[in-house]
């Protein structure tokens, strides 16, 4: 379907979705939600597809945050119904049966960093930037995103983050280890793509439990993801992808994963 906000290119299991707002600097807004929230919809349900890739448009921001303009025109009432629709598109790309990289250069602020934070990896050209700068406009990250960021880097620095409203390069957010990899500018597409090809070869099923069982870690408390993930390793286990794995190991030859 036809996306207004966004563009979906797939090079065969690789989807990479591209935010398409340059002139906004690919600002968050409720068309982009709801848009982004569709074709992640679509691309769950595709078994072709074994990898996704999100990046901005342009070449100055991945996403350099919410709207503005749009928020400044909300009623005050307005602020919870707009964090649930952006807390439900971050869980659902947390929980995206295929593995999600961002691709980040330029800008990656506010719902920009946190959309990066929801990703399963994030690599980042060397010129990104990244903050919550939300506390200079009277308001603070209300999508989950305070939350998200302790779990990720842990409660002083994300504190720092959130209170100062200042933005770091990507040698800080690597420091921090808010990003995975970091490389040059030039660089980017390359290792992203070399990320993509990498963990799209290997099984669907382990790569979708796998994602079940770190998901469990971040959401629940010790017991309660233990369980969870012996629930997805046995499901793992008993898959035909499974067997083929072994027995590609023990025959010495590269295995060829079918997602069941």
């Amino acid at each position: 379907m036809p996306f207004e906000t966004i563009l979906q290119n797939n090079d065969g299991p690789i989807a990479t979705i591209i935010m398409n707002r340059p002139e906004a600097l690919n600002a968050l807004n409720h068309q982009v939600f709801t848009e982004l929230t569709a074709c992640l919809t679509d691309i769950a349900a595709d078994r072709a597809i074994r990898a996704i890739i999100i990046k901005g448009a342009g070449e100055r921001a991945f996403v350099a945050g919410a709207d503005i303009k749009e928020m400044a025109a909300s009623e005050g009432h307005a602020g919870s119904d707009r964090s649930y629709l952006g807390m439900h598109l971050y869980d659902q790309i947390r929980h995206m049966p295929q593995p999600v990289i961002a691709s980040i250069d330029g800008y990656a602020l506010g719902g920009g960093m946190l959309l990066a934070m929801a990703c399963d990896i994030r690599v980042a050209a060397d010129s990104a930037t990244f903050g919550y700068p939300e506390i200079k406009l009277g308001i603070f990250p209300g999508t989950g995103g305070t939350i998200l960021l302790d779990r990720l880097i842990g409660p002083a620095n994300a504190r720092a983050i959130c209170l100062t409203g200042e933005l770091f390069d990507a040698a800080r957010a690597y420091q921090l280890g808010l990003i995975t990899h970091l490389v040059p500018r030039e660089e980017l597409a390359a290792e992203t793509a070399r990320l993509a090809a990498l963990m799209g070869s290997y099984s669907p099923v382990a790569m979708r439990e796998l994602k079940c069982a770190l998901n469990a870690s971040m959401e629940m408390d010790f017991e309660a993801a233990r369980e969870i993930e012996i629930a997805a390793h046995a499901r793992c286990f008993a898959s035909n992808d499974r067997l083929e794995g072994m027995n590609a190991f023990i025959e010495k030859r590269s295995p060829q994963f079918r997602g069941d």
